[in-house]
């Protein structure tokens, strides 16, 4: 993808679609919505052909935080205060994280990377950055720590050439933690049962 590219010309995919006709739906089954109003809306998402077009079909309906679809470019600031981004929102190959005396908090499963290779300047001063990354990709933390701590449980990729997320930037007096998803445990507990001695 060519340099300087605006989240907004992204090309839609069905994914992002669904996330936005889920929204639809509930607006009606809570009555914020009538049918009419459904369907137009509904005929709108699946004309839609970048993810620019997304956005103004439900912004009426939730705030800015829990739209399906984000576009934010701005940094991250958790200043003196906690801030975060979740859901479907594009990842820039370079973004800017900082925790001043609070905590930032990144979710990184549903979102699009914009390049094969981003990084994330996350730099926490008396502050806490956590990050959860999609399975798959390959992690790198580097930077420095003084008195605070730089950390990531995620392991290898397994993938051939999979995407990199690498994190630059300081811990002073604060941490940055990263992290895959937690796995689901699909064993049930089993229960021994004693044979009784005849």
């Amino acid at each position: 993808m060519s340099e300087g590219v605006s989240p907004a010309r992204i090309r839609a995919g069905n994914i992002d679609r669904e996330r936005v006709i889920e929204v639809l739906r509930s607006a009606v089954e809570d009555g914020r919505l009538d049918i009419s109003e459904f369907e137009e809306r509904a005929d709108r998402v699946y004309r839609a052909r970048t993810l620019g077009d997304l956005p103004a079909i439900t912004e009426d309906l939730l705030p800015p935080e829990h739209q399906p679809i984000r576009l934010e470019s701005e940094p991250v600031a958790a200043v003196f205060s906690n801030a975060g981004r979740s859901g479907r929102w594009v990842v820039p190959d370079r973004l800017p994280v900082i925790a001043l005396f609070g905590t930032a908090e990144l979710d990184l499963r549903d979102s699009l990377l914009l390049r094969k290779h981003s990084t994330v300047h996350a730099s926490a001063l008396f502050g806490r950055i956590h990050v959860v990354v999609p399975e798959g990709v390959e992690v790198r933390v580097r930077g420095w720590g003084f008195l605070g701590r730089r950390t990531t449980t995620v392991r290898r990729s397994r993938w051939n050439d999979p995407p990199v997320l690498e994190f630059e930037g300081f811990s002073m007096f604060g941490s940055l933690t990263v992290r895959a998803p937690r796995a689901r445990r699909s064993w049930l507990p089993r229960r021994r049962r004693r044979k009784e001695l005849g």
